[in-house]
């Protein structure tokens, strides 16, 4: 009998194939056909669509949104993309559970949350170190702690930051940029430590992040 291998997203770890599913049904079930997710949930679904074996395609000129409706081709109701360029299509949450090596861009998007994983972290600290040791939720008010709460980028979005940052710099993603892990399960990081680097301090300038009761959603300008 096989050993069950962990899905580890760049937002979060599922121990079991299983464990995922579940969580990602549970998304699913929360909307009506033809409702786009909120922020939170969209985050994570995007990470997971990276996992899928044609995820370039199914991102194509990028992801406006992301959400629940009817495919001719599905008997039930699945995510669906929403294009920059206007276009949709849909995906299987479960292809995307069980992909195989993630993409270049999906190990780009990896590097860039490594490299300001700790800084981010730090800050979160001292956000609560500084309000002694409780600070009230941006969308709700209820106080929440440290380890009860999500420190979340609300506008823009981490992946706008990426977009932005590759263009801002003219990157071409290739492969000699990352280093990946052996396992192949989103542990890239940047192969020059310069461009970690120039990533943190662009993140710095443009990244707002918010404190959120832990699954609230982020309050969007």
């Amino acid at each position: 009998m096989g050993v069950s291998k962990p899905i580890v997203l760049p937002s979060i770890k599922f121990d079991k194939q299983g464990e995922a599913d579940a969580f990602f049904k549970g998304i699913l079930d929360r909307y009506e056909d033809d409702e786009y997710l909120d922020a939170v949930d969209e985050e994570f679904v995007y990470e997971l669509l990276q996992r899928h074996p044609d995820a370039d395609l199914k991102i194509g000129s990028g992801v406006v949104g992301i959400y629940r409706g009817r495919s001719t081709d599905h008997p039930s109701s699945c995510f669906h993309v929403h294009r920059n360029d206007g276009s949709k299509t849909d995906f299987s949450y479960k292809t995307c559970v069980r992909g195989t090596s993630p993409s270049l861009k999906s190990c780009f998007y990896q590097a860039c949350q490594r490299s300001v994983a700790n800084s981010v972290s730090d800050r979160k600290k001292r956000l609560f170190e500084i309000a002694g040791g409780e600070i009230a939720c941006r969308k709700t008010g209820v106080l929440t702690t440290f380890t009860t709460s999500d420190y979340r980028h609300t506008t823009p979005r981490f992946r706008e930051i990426v977009e932005g940052f590759i263009e801002f710099h003219n990157i071409t993603v290739s492969e000699r940029l990352i280093s990946r892990g052996a396992d192949m399960q989103y542990s890239a990081v940047f192969s020059d430590p310069s461009m970690a680097n120039d990533f943190l301090s662009y993140h710095l300038k443009v990244a707002s992040l918010e404190i959120f009761k832990r699954y609230e959603i982020p309050i969007r300008s």
